[in-house]
């Protein structure tokens, strides 16, 4: 998982250029996120088999996160790509089974929360190995995942 501007920058780029002939809705931005899944879901063929991609080689909870973002990324309409990003991943911390307690705040917020969505389904060992590496580690950690990429 990449820095909201590395994600998002060159996207809403391309959303200002298109807007100069009519305005990008978030109808248009959900229209391109469901053809690029199919496109991805389509990428390894199997005849008569479906799409085995997704039933096979995604775990479900990371397939249902990656589909709940689209409503998150149509908002690069409207929002910056550091508040997408981060209105997003509050999302799966919030929403996550089972409860993580409150969302983390202060200067290991974005880290941890970034460390949940790369993690996947690993998260546990992860998020505890954090609280425990030396402070001087962690803040390095800190800063670098909260860096946005962004002008």
């Amino acid at each position: 998982e990449a820095p909201p501007g590395t994600i998002f920058t060159r996207f809403r780029q391309v959303l200002k250029l298109e807007e100069r002939g009519k305005a990008v809705t978030k109808r248009d931005i959900a229209l391109y996120f469901v053809h690029w899944i199919t496109d991805l879901a389509g990428a390894e063929p199997t005849p008569l088999g479906g799409c085995e991609k997704f039933v096979i080689k995604f775990p479900l909870v990371v397939l249902n996160s990656f589909l709940h973002s689209f409503k998150f990324v149509t908002r690069i309409s409207t929002q910056s790509e550091t508040q997408v990003m981060e209105d997003y991943l509050k999302m799966r911390w919030s929403d996550h089974t089972p409860s993580l307690g409150p969302v983390p705040k202060g200067d290991s917020a974005i880290a941890k929360l970034r460390l949940l969505c790369m993690s996947q389904t690993s998260w546990e060992p992860i998020l505890k190995a954090f609280d425990k590496i030396p402070s001087r580690d962690r803040d390095t950690l800190c800063s670098e995942m909260s860096r946005t990429a962004c002008e």
